[in-house]
């Protein structure tokens, strides 16, 4: 499944019928997968020093990243 079709399911699942169990089942996927949107953008933020060196903004986006704990 792609990135955009995973990010659109989880968006529009209807959580209004969703037992609690099936429910912390859901945001544990929905914190999976922003985990892995937000490991992407900061593997290819640091695989491009020559545009963070240009683009302070993103350096900072970087340097944020760095500080969440992604890996686990």
């Amino acid at each position: 499944m792609t990135d955009a079709s995973e990010t659109d399911r989880l968006v529009n699942t209807d959580v209004s019928n969703l037992t609690p169990t099936e429910l912390r089942a859901h945001l544990d996927a929905v914190d999976r997968h922003m985990k892995d949107l937000l490991r992407a953008e900061r593997d290819l933020l640091e695989a491009n020093a020559e545009v963070l060196a240009n683009h302070p903004t993103l350096q900072a986006r970087l340097d944020t990243l760095r500080t969440k704990p992604l890996d686990s």
